[in-house]
């Protein structure tokens, strides 16, 4: 047994056996230990690293049962369900109760099974709908977790993270992780996470996996664009738009002559957690057409190839969209369409995370 793991309770480490992690990752062997004596820890390394189970771990080696012990805090339903996937693996021989809580769905299920949940996984805005209708009580959380704490701390979620904070300010522990910490984001965190152990892994700012990058500098027409997709594409692949209405447009014209499957925010729960399924599991060098909706917390590890079709608009995107491929350290590519005003993007997550891209002019 790992030496980082051979430090749980034994049910964690006979589910670790049987769910095959013989070893701990990097961010494991830092976090875990400290979790276990209490500290509180913002940790930050690239994605595909461990962080999930860097604090899932140390948080159930603790837990007794007690309802709504843990919560943990996401911001969108498709890494909800990915960390209670987590739980529900570790959670073989430990028997805790856990309970999904996320808007676009009914909410009697929900309600129903945060009564007698010990960890509950939600995104902000369904969770707080239930503790103003007396539904749930956070008084009793222990543990906090806010993932993707970068997107947690944005002006779209920061006020509802501050209400959480404060319902729970009895809590034990506090844990937070992402793969990028801009300068304003550390100091908001130190606004809801007292005295926190800081956990960079990784040689620069912002840690990526070894990849190829290819930019394409170009005029910025979109029939540039698509023919350098089409001359681009191979293997399972992600592309990015940075609207809804360039993302349908472009998946129905690549359907004609591809397997291509579209995924945005504006799509019902069903149909998002379906067409994921169906990328994951497809044959055939499946085409996943996607808004920045994706571009965080999806753990698809065989995905090859990532095109930007639209430059995100800053540099922290642009890495969370490339650390979609090479997951795992199995290598990928990441391939951007970028005009010359837009290359300033390209350059800054250049210098941010150390990493070189090759430069192709058409223009």
């Amino acid at each position: 047994m790992d030496e980082v793991f051979s430090k749980l309770r034994v049910e964690l480490q006979n589910a670790l056996v049987e769910a095959g992690f013989e070893r701990s990752t990097e961010v494991q062997r830092i976090v875990i230990p400290r979790g276990l004596m209490g500290f509180n820890v913002v940790m930050q390394a690239r994605t595909g690293s461990g962080k999930t189970a860097a604090y899932l771990l140390p948080i159930m080696n603790s837990m007794v049962g007690k309802v709504s012990e843990s919560l943990v805090v996401v911001p969108t339903r498709e890494l909800a369900i990915q960390v209670a996937e987590h739980f529900s693996m570790f959670n073989k021989y430990l028997g805790f109760k856990h309970a999904l809580v996320y808007g676009g769905v009914p909410y009697n299920a929900q309600i129903r099974s945060v009564k007698n949940a010990s960890l509950i996984v939600a995104t902000p805005g369904r969770l707080l709908d239930l503790v103003r209708k007396s539904y749930l009580d956070l008084s009793a959380v222990d543990f906090l977790v806010i993932d993707e704490v970068d997107r947690m701390m944005d002006m779209g979620f920061i006020n509802d993270i501050y209400v959480i904070s404060s319902l729970t300010r009895n809590r034990r522990q506090t844990f937070a992780a992402t793969a990028t910490i801009p300068e304003k984001v550390r100091e908001l965190i130190t606004r809801v996470i007292k005295d926190p152990f800081f956990v960079r892994v990784g040689d620069h700012e912002y840690d990526i996996p070894p990849m190829e990058q290819l930019v394409y500098l170009i005029n910025g027409f979109w029939r540039e664009r698509y023919d350098i997709v089409t001359k681009e594409l191979e293997g399972k692949t992600m592309i990015f738009t940075n609207t809804r209405e360039r993302a349908y447009r472009l998946y129905k014209q690549l359907l004609r002559s591809y397997n291509a499957l579209l995924l945005h925010g504006g799509m019902k729960q069903f149909t998002r957690e379906k067409v994921l399924g169906r990328f994951r599991n497809s044959q055939g060098d499946p085409i996943l057409v996607a808004t920045d909706l994706a571009s965080r917390g999806l753990d698809i590890i065989d995905v090859e190839l990532i095109i930007n079709f639209d430059t995100p608009r800053d540099p922290e995107t642009y890495i969370h969209r490339i650390g979609r491929t090479a997951r795992l350290n199995r290598g990928g590519r990441a391939v951007t369409l970028a005009t010359k005003d837009e290359m300033h993007v390209i350059d800054a997550a250049a210098r941010l995370s150390g990493s070189t891209y090759r430069l192709i002019r058409r223009v």
